[in-house]
């Protein structure tokens, strides 16, 4: 009897030991993956804007879902991964809040290819981003050229298939008048290019964002639980905002690592700026932003994560054809979660 009592101990200490085996140890946490093991991710994001302006307000709620791949290619050397990332699925709704959506958008479901939210996102689909990654978890290199290129492309050929069914056996002709508009073929993908690349739902900072929700910044060194280091964060919220954030790794088991992120933005911090057609627009924005991020320590790979977000300030939209700006109180909240499909 006191012999199963003791093995009954002893296995419930090992079970009790087990989650904590890493506590004590120094951890080299790096981003590693598998060669060729594709590992696929949905992120979605929820954000709540509420703006006012004078007496008028407006609360938009906008929710979006996207399905993505990373398919490592190759240890580029033994400091850097080279990997693409592509785009699986999109799907979005945004609108008043408490009203229909007014945008409202699902790849995996037929759309009307009048509907030009439905022309640009449709066309990133099966498309991939180029990135090269540090061990350390940076996005050294976004091929987001080769990207907007490869959209440029789909949409110009779907122009095409549209002329076709349209006009028939006169469909040759316009298409090329079409191409001679912009001087040649590639000239008319490389205008469509600059369209793509312009867009402000998938633009190059949002592409970036979303690559950097699927890829953990790491220590330079090893650490143990309970030590913190410091990234650059930049948050998934409308306007982009750069922040510092401070990760605590919180626990260490053989399997996950649990990683803590905190950043905070005051109103006294220098305004975001961003360039708009005829324009531009200043941001100053003070908030929080808090993330839990649990990762694979052996490869680096993220298992999953949520960030919470909240900020409020004043925007400012300056027109070139108006004197003063049009000032704009703004309040937004968010979360991102981030789960492995595959």
């Amino acid at each position: 009897m006191q012999s199963m009592q003791r093995t009954v101990l002893a296995l419930t200490l090992c079970a009790a030991g087990c989650p904590r085996i890493y506590a004590a140890e120094k951890i080299d946490l790096q981003f590693r993956p598998p060669p060729e093991q594709k590992q696929t991710y949905r992120v979605t994001a929820t954000m709540d804007i509420a703006t006012q302006m004078g007496p008028q307000q407006m609360l938009i709620a906008n929710s979006r879902t996207t399905t993505l791949a990373v398919e490592p290619i190759e240890m580029a050397d033994n400091s850097t991964v080279l990997a693409n990332v592509r785009f699986v699925a999109i799907q979005e709704k945004s609108g008043m809040k408490g009203a229909e959506p007014g945008i409202v958008y699902d790849s995996t479901k037929p759309t009307d290819g009048s509907d030009p939210l439905a022309s640009h996102y449709s066309a990133f689909i099966g498309e991939c981003c180029p990135v090269t990654i540090s061990r350390r978890g940076e996005i050294l290199e976004l091929g987001t050229d080769d990207l907007f290129l490869a959209v440029a492309r789909n949409i110009m050929e779907r122009e095409d298939d549209m002329a076709r069914q349209r006009l028939k056996e006169r469909a040759s002709d316009a298409i090329m008048k079409t191409d001679q508009r912009f001087g040649s073929r590639e000239g008319r993908r490389q205008a469509l290019k600059k369209q793509v690349e312009a867009f402000p739902l998938m633009n190059a900072d949002r592409i970036r964002s979303l690559v950097g929700e699927l890829i953990v910044r790491f220590p330079d060194a090893p650490v143990q639980q309970g030590e913190r280091w410091q990234i650059p964060l930049a948050t998934a919220a409308n306007t982009p905002l750069a922040m510092t954030g401070t990760c605590t790794l919180t626990a260490a088991a053989r399997e996950t690592c649990t990683i803590q992120i905190s950043a905070e933005r005051a109103m006294d911090d220098p305004p975001i700026v961003t360039a708009t057609p005829g324009g531009k627009t200043t941001a100053k924005l003070g908030g929080t932003c808090t993330a839990t991020v649990n990762v694979d320590p052996t490869t680096g790979l993220l298992l999953d994560s949520k960030t919470r977000m909240k900020f409020s300030g004043e925007t400012q939209r300056h027109a070139a054809q108006q004197s003063e700006p049009m000032t704009a109180k703004m309040a937004m909240e968010g979360t991102t979660t981030v789960e492995r499909i595959e």
